[in-house]
């Protein structure tokens, strides 16, 4: 269970030098703005009415030529779908500040008289935040991820795990994601889009004169039977028939 740890504040406030956390830190920015650097030279710069997610065991500093306000709290517990700092923008009726907010206050007027309230707002806060990282986001993820898919698909040592790497999200997440918007998993987006250009240089076969084991290459099977499999369970017939078919439909 996620548990708030700490939360404070801080007014107009110029820098905070280089610290770490435990657990997974949120920061909302209510007023200025400012620039949080990491360890590895990584920046993020927001400002007012936006939150930033920093994870644990991560230095980082925060600094402001013109100030910064902002509420932050530590949380235990927490396992989200990413693993760097994120950057989130509040919604225009500011509900995350309103329930960080309420954080803030009852955590540190009443946790020991209202136990059963902390849970729900920490409840209540993650719901929040996994539904503002969410739809346009992982949009843009998955439509990278099938680029990348059509992009790669004729190389035979191309695999569906090189399109994990460079998302800083589980690769779990991001299938389910690619399967939600996409109808298949990337695997069958992978053969999808082979057979889909295999049938391709079938239908003009008696002009290439390409040999079915070339069809296959060029698609990206190093195997030729195993590309047979694959071809007629997305179409229901062999490379063979399937050419045959069309062949024979010219006539």
């Amino acid at each position: 269970m996620a548990v708030i740890n700490y939360t404070g504040k801080n007014l107009r406030t110029y820098e905070v030098s280089q610290h770490k956390h435990d657990f997974w830190e949120f920061i909302y920015c209510t007023g200025g703005d400012g620039t949080i650097t990491f360890e590895d030279g990584r920046t993020i710069d927001y400002t007012q009415h936006q939150l930033v997610l920093v994870p644990p065991g991560v230095l980082h500093t925060n600094q402001s030529e013109r100030g910064f306000k902002n509420i932050h709290m530590t949380i235990s517990g927490w396992t989200p779908p990413f693993k760097t700092p994120q950057l989130l923008d509040d919604n225009s009726h500011r509900d995350l500040h309103t329930v960080m907010s309420m954080c803030y206050r009852y955590f540190n007027m009443s946790i020991r008289e209202q136990p059963k309230l902390m849970i729900s707002l920490t409840e209540l806060l993650l719901n929040m935040l996994s539904a503002f990282s969410g739809s346009s986001g992982n949009s843009q993820h998955v439509e990278n991820m099938a680029n990348m898919i059509v992009d790669n698909f004729s190389d035979p040592s191309f695999s569906v795990d090189e399109i994990y790497r460079d998302i800083p999200l589980s690769k779990d997440y991001l299938r389910r994601q690619f399967i939600k918007e996409k109808g298949i998993s990337p695997l069958q987006f992978l053969n999808q889009t082979r057979i889909n250009y295999a049938q391709k240089l079938l239908l003009s076969r008696n002009i290439n004169n390409y040999k079915i084991y070339e069809i296959a290459e060029m698609c990206g099977f190093l195997d030729q039977l195993y590309f047979s499999r694959v071809f007629k369970k997305i179409t229901g017939v062999s490379p063979k028939q399937y050419s045959e078919k069309i062949n024979a439909a010219n006539l």
